[in-house]
């Protein structure tokens, strides 16, 4: 399965909903992206040109709460994204120690079905990008990446990227 870029409108949850599409992107441009893993997607309906589903952050710990989300992805180009298959089901990303940018980045390697989701929202979104994933079972993990959203989308699709990074800003988030 591929990810698929998909710009949010609503997105409600218990956990943070009212930080997951901030007021200045609302007012900009009315939407958020994040790149988005259809495995986490259930209860997929047609919302006029485009969709609304349930999203779990972690698909596997029953405890977690299913968000609800808005976006101009229609259904059926969620489902053409669950049905395309990637060059590899594992995705090899740089990843900052402790989410600090001023640190040399090292490359882990994780399964795509333990993604999420990226969200481009940070200080530097033309450089980093934040993932989602879920290490074991029941670990939800914030991770910040040294690529921007769409080299994330290249790699995650290709295994290789067409772009590289270069500004390096000091960022901070706690998990």
């Amino acid at each position: 399965m591929s990810l698929i870029l998909v710009q949010c409108t609503e997105w409600q949850d218990r956990r943070d909903s009212e930080a997951r599409i901030p007021t200045l992107d609302e007012s900009k441009v009315g939407y958020r992206e994040y790149l988005i893993n259809p495995n986490r997607i259930s209860d997929l309906k047609v919302d006029g040109e485009g969709s609304m589903f349930l999203f779990s952050d972690n698909h596997r710990d029953r405890r977690e709460n299913n968000a609800f989300l808005r976006t101009n992805s229609t259904v059926a180009e969620i489902i053409t994204a669950y049905d395309t298959e990637t060059a590899s089901n594992m995705v090899t990303l740089p990843f900052f120690p402790r989410n600090n940018p001023n640190k040399t980045h090292v490359d882990t390697t994780l399964a795509i079905e333990d993604i999420a989701y990226f969200d481009r929202y940070n200080p530097d979104p033309d450089n980093y990008v934040w993932l989602v994933y879920n290490r074991k079972a029941y670990r939800r993990v914030e991770q910040l990446v040294n690529y921007n959203l769409e080299q994330a989308e290249d790699v995650v699709e290709t295994g290789t990227t067409t772009t590289t990074s270069t500004t390096t800003t000091t960022t901070s988030r706690e998990t």
